[in-house]
C-alpha cells in the first residue's frame, strides 16, 4: 500500500486533504495487488446456516398440507429458529438483500419473541408430556420424538431470540465506545445532550417519517434530476450555512430521496442550520445516475450565497449503500473540489466490478454483484467501468471521509471499505478520515430504529461539528 501511495503523492504546490486537486490514480490493480484479500463469506460454512433453516422451514410447510406424516418439524417453530439465526451470522454478500433489513426489524421486537416462542414450548411441552402421567402411558420414543419436533425447537427459538435481544443492548454501548474513541468522548456527549425531538411518527419507524409536515420544496434541475430542499431552521445567516447534499441507495434502481432510512440524519442535520438537500436522480442507464447527481450539486451550489467576508462554502457530501458509492464518485470529482469540506458515507456499496471478489459467484460466470452493474446499470457498456469504480478514483484530494459500516454487513462487505480507507491513507495523510465499523450491525442497519440509530447519529453530527464550527 505504501508503495501504491507514493505514485499518488501531490506535488510541492499541493497540500493533502485540502481542496486542490491531482490527476486522476492509476489502476486500481496495484493497491489489490498488495493486499491480503480475506476470505470470501461465500466459502464459510457458518454464513449458509439461516438459508438452509429458511429453505428447511418454507419446506417443511408446504409438506404439511400435503403429508403431515412425513414432516419431521413444527414449520412454524423452525421458521422462528431460523429467523433467530440471523441476528448474528453475517451472510454471503449480496444475499443479505432481504435477511440484512428484516433481521434490524427482528431484533427491534426480538423480546417479543422470545416470550412467544418461550411460551409455546412451556405450552406445547406440557401438553405432550401430559400422557405419561396418566393411566393410558404412551410409548416413551414417541413421546420424545414429538417433543423434538415442536415444543423443543420453540424452545430453542425463545433462547435465539432472547440471547439476540440481550446482544443487542451490549452492542449499542459498544457502538458508543467507538465513536467516543475516534472522535472524543466530550465531542460525541455534546452531541447526545443536543438531540432534537423525533416526530411520533419517526420515533415508530424512520421510513414513517412526516415528510409534508416540513414543508420540504422539491425543485427541478435541468437535465432530469430533483432535488429536495429541506427548510431553513430559524437561527445563523444563510450565507454562513454548511451545506449537506445527500444521495439515497436503492441498489442504482430503486429508492427515493423520501423513501430512505437516512430521513433521522437529514432532519437532525436540518435541524442543527444546516442547509440539508436530497436529489433524485434517473436510475435508467449509467451514467444517468452519476451525471444526475453531479448536475444537482452544480444546481445546489448555484443557489448558495457567495463567499461572504472571505468565508467559502462549505458542503459535505452524503450516501447510504448505492448512494455512497455516487457520493465517493462525486467527491472526486476537480470541480467541486473547491467546496467539499468532507464525505458521510453509510454503508458504501464501493465495489460494484467486485474487484475484491468478495461476493457470490454464479456457478459458471462472473460474480453476482459484477453480473447485475453490467447487466442492469451499466447496460451492458463496458466502457464505463473505469469511472464507475471509487475505489479507483482516490486522489490526494480527496476530502476527510467519515464511513459508518457494520461489521455483519451480508450486501456491501465492510471489508471493501477498510480496502477504501487504506487507499486513503496511502495516497495522503488526512487525520480526519475515520471508518467507523458498527458491532453487531448490518446492511440498511436503520430500518430497525432504536438506541444504535441515535448512537450513528451522534457519532455523525460530532465529525461533522469541526465544519459547522469553520475549523479547519
Amino acid at each position: 500500500i505504501e508503495q501504491w501511495g507514493k505514485a499518488q503523492e501531490p506535488s510541492s504546490s499541493q497540500v493533502p486533504c485540502q481542496t486542490s486537486y491531482p490527476a486522476m490514480s492509476p489502476s486500481l490493480a496495484p493497491l489489490l495487488d498488495l493486499m491480503e484479500m480475506p476470505k470470501p463469506r461465500w466459502k464459510v460454512p457458518a454464513a449458509w446456516l439461516p438459508h438452509v433453516l429458511l429453505v428447511h422451514a418454507v419446506v417443511a410447510g408446504c409438506l404439511v398440507p400435503l403429508s403431515p406424516a412425513v414432516v419431521w418439524v413444527d414449520p412454524f417453530a423452525a421458521l422462528s429458529v431460523a429467523l433467530g439465526s440471523t441476528y448474528r451470522i453475517q451472510v454471503a454478500p449480496p444475499l443479505g438483500l432481504a435477511i440484512d433489513a428484516g433481521s434490524a426489524v427482528l431484533l427491534k421486537i426480538s423480546p417479543l419473541l422470545a416470550a412467544l416462542s418461550t411460551a409455546m414450548g412451556a405450552w406445547g411441552l406440557a401438553d405432550v408430556l401430559a400422557p405419561l402421567r396418566g393411566p393410558g402411558r404412551e410409548d416413551a420414543v414417541s413421546v420424545m420424538a414429538t417433543v423434538c419436533r415442536g415444543p423443543l425447537l420453540w424452545l430453542l427459538s425463545g433462547l435465539l431470540h432472547g440471547t439476540g435481544a440481550a446482544w443487542a443492548a451490549t452492542r449499542t454501548s459498544s457502538a458508543e465506545l467507538r465513536f467516543a474513541a475516534v472522535l472524543g468522548a466530550e465531542a460525541v456527549g455534546a452531541a447526545q445532550r443536543e438531540r432534537p425531538v423525533l416526530p411520533l411518527t419517526a420515533r415508530l419507524h424512520p421510513l414513517l417519517f412526516p415528510y409534508k409536515a416540513f414543508e420540504i420544496q422539491q425543485e427541478d434541475v435541468p437535465g432530469g434530476a430533483t432535488v429536495d430542499m429541506w427548510p431553513l431552521q430559524p437561527g445563523g445567516g444563510d450565507a454562513a450555512r454548511p451545506i449537506f447534499f445527500f444521495v439515497h441507495g436503492g441498489a442504482w434502481r430503486g429508492g427515493n430521496s423520501r423513501m430512505n432510512p437516512s430521513c433521522l440524519l437529514l432532519h437532525r442535520l436540518s435541524m442543527r442550520g444546516w442547509q440539508v438537500c436530497a436529489v433524485n436522480y434517473r436510475k435508467r442507464r449509467w451514467p444517468q445516475h452519476i451525471e444526475d447527481c453531479g448536475a444537482a450539486l452544480r444546481f445546489v451550489l448555484g443557489r448558495a450565497p457567495a463567499e461572504q467576508d472571505g468565508e467559502p462554502l462549505r458542503v459535505v457530501v452524503g450516501g447510504a449503500s448505492a448512494g455512497g458509492h455516487l457520493a465517493a464518485l462525486l467527491a472526486s470529482q476537480p470541480e467541486f473540489a473547491p467546496a467539499l469540506r468532507g464525505a458521510v458515507l453509510l454503508y458504501p456499496a464501493l465495489d460494484p466490478a467486485d474487484d475484491m471478489q468478495q461476493f457470490l459467484p454464479w456457478p459458471f460466470g462472473p460474480s453476482t454483484i459484477r453480473w447485475f452493474f453490467q447487466l442492469v446499470v451499466l447496460r451492458g457498456n463496458r466502457d464505463f467501468w473505469d469511472e464507475a469504480k471509487p475505489l479507483a478514483q482516490i486522489t490526494p484530494a480527496f476530502p476527510p471521509c467519515l464511513a459508518v459500516h457494520g461489521e455483519l454487513d451480508g450486501l456491501a462487505p465492510v471489508v471493501v471499505s477498510r480496502a477504501f480507507f487504506a487507499g486513503l491513507a496511502a495516497a495522503r495523510s488526512c487525520p480526519r478520515d475515520f471508518l467507523v465499523e458498527v458491532p453487531g450491525a448490518k446492511h440498511s442497519f436503520e430500518v430497525g430504529g432504536g438506541p444504535m440509530n441515535r448512537v450513528v447519529l451522534d457519532g455523525i453530527v460530532a465529525w461533522l461539528r469541526p465544519i459547522e464550527e469553520q475549523i479547519s
